[in-house]
């Protein structure tokens, strides 16, 4: 059970780190990307711009210190349940919203983004789960490790590329054509 607990933990700390780097790295481009969200209050876009990475990178530190490990899978599985909701709401209220999720982005929200926010909260749901049933050591067998980092590369690669995944099932758009 651990070398699952060690798959979520390193799995929610790569995509945090990845999405708050990119928020970091354009911070205008997801202060803006807020001001399509119509149901976020003009007042909270701009504490959001600033609190979203610091949340993320807050969780990250959380899953990397051992005393706090099963905090930060609490945290991390109350954060994913607003990351969850935010694309349902775009995509229930049929809005044409970009997601800035990782930095710069030009897709639009769209069930994709609900899969893969949902993916990342069963993440730290299981993890947490783990964490209380079984504690929150590190495993030591090697080749359990092993696994634990490739099904963690596997679940971070899988959630930063899901829009180009998406683009995978999309019907192909003919040469001149604006595809709508």
């Amino acid at each position: 059970m651990l070398y699952v607990l060690l798959a979520c933990r390193l799995a929610l700390a790569a995509v945090m780190t990845l999405a708050a780097v990119g928020k970091l790295r354009s911070p205008g481009v997801f202060a803006a990307s807020l001001k399509d969200f119509d149901f976020i209050p003009a007042w909270a876009r701009r504490p959001l711009a600033f609190g979203v990475p610091a949340a993320e990178l807050l969780i990250v530190v959380l899953l990397a210190v051992p005393a706090t490990v099963t905090a930060g899978l609490v945290v991390a599985a109350l954060f994913c349940c607003g990351l969850t909701a935010v694309p349902t709401l775009v995509v229930v209220r049929g809005a044409d919203v970009t997601c800035a999720c990782f930095g710069a982005g030009e897709t639009p929200m769209s069930g994709w983004h609900i899969a893969r926010n949902a993916l990342l909260l069963a993440a730290a749901v299981l993890g947490a789960g783990v964490a209380f049933a079984a504690g929150d050591g590190v495993p030591g067998q090697v080749p359990g490790i092993a696994l634990a980092v490739v099904g963690a590369g596997l679940l971070t690669t899988l959630t930063v590329f899901v829009d180009d995944i998406a683009a995978l099932f999309q019907s192909p758009v003919a040469a001149g054509d604006s595809g709508r």
